[in-house]
């Protein structure tokens, strides 16, 4: 092929460039010190660049995490990519794939998670956002619900409530674990695959009332002997 033919990379404006640096800095200072300690300053001098081009971009630091968050929203209801290996009838590795998602996330980033649970508190628009978005994913599985269990006497509202009480259990864990730091879970020393299978395992458990298949069990075997 000749030169003249080779296509060089399409360059990225310098806009978006600056953007994605600023916003980069923003999640490490967030992991660091928190939504209500960082200021401005530390987000530029963790970037590398002057505090005027912060204000070309965003008019505050609020309007630069709420960007951030609304990225992490958007891969929390991604969920034709999250399940995309996955079979429909597989339930145990559907559950197991968003848990992978929301560990990971958790586990790289405790600063943005935290700060999640921070705007839920101070912000009644973005906590309406965020309820909304942790409904509707859950909505899917309470959807499905007459499929899985045809004979179930539960209504829609009470299946709501059942996939929203399990849901809450592996919330509840995550952030016990990698947000406040609770000394006993971390104390079990889980990577993430583990940690991820240990909650899909346990929601699956509470729906379906009987343990998930032996042959998915790569790390949490043992909550087969939780048998009567």
């Amino acid at each position: 092929m000749s030169a003249a033919n080779t296509k060089a990379p399409a360059r990225r404006p310098k806009g978006e460039i600056a953007r994605e640096r600023l916003k980069t800095a923003a999640i490490a200072v967030l992991d660091r010190v928190g939504y209500h300690q960082m200021r401005i300053k530390d987000v530029t001098s963790e970037a590398g660049v002057a505090a005027g081009l912060f204000h070309h971009y965003y008019s505050d630091l609020k309007t630069l995490v709420e960007e951030i968050l609304e990225e992490y929203i958007a891969v929390f209801e991604a969920t034709e990519t999250i399940e995309r290996d996955v079979s429909k009838g597989d339930w145990f590795n559907r559950l197991r794939s968003h848990y992978e998602i929301s560990v990971h996330s958790h586990a790289e980033h405790p600063g943005i998670m935290r700060c999640i649970n921070q705007f839920c508190a101070d912000d009644a628009g973005f906590r309406s956002r965020w309820q909304e978005s942790y409904n509707q994913r859950l909505q899917l599985l309470a959807d499905v619900f007459p499929f899985i269990f045809p004979d179930s006497a539960l209504n829609a509202s009470e299946a709501r409530m059942m996939v929203r009480a399990l849901g809450g259990i592996g919330q509840d864990v995550l952030r016990e674990y990698y947000i406040e730091g609770n000394p006993r879970l971390v104390g079990l020393q889980l990577a993430e695959p583990e940690l991820a299978e240990w909650l899909a395992a346990l929601f699956y458990r509470g729906l379906f009332a009987r343990n998930p298949p032996r042959s998915q069990l790569r790390h949490a075997g043992k909550i087969l002997s939780l048998q009567r």
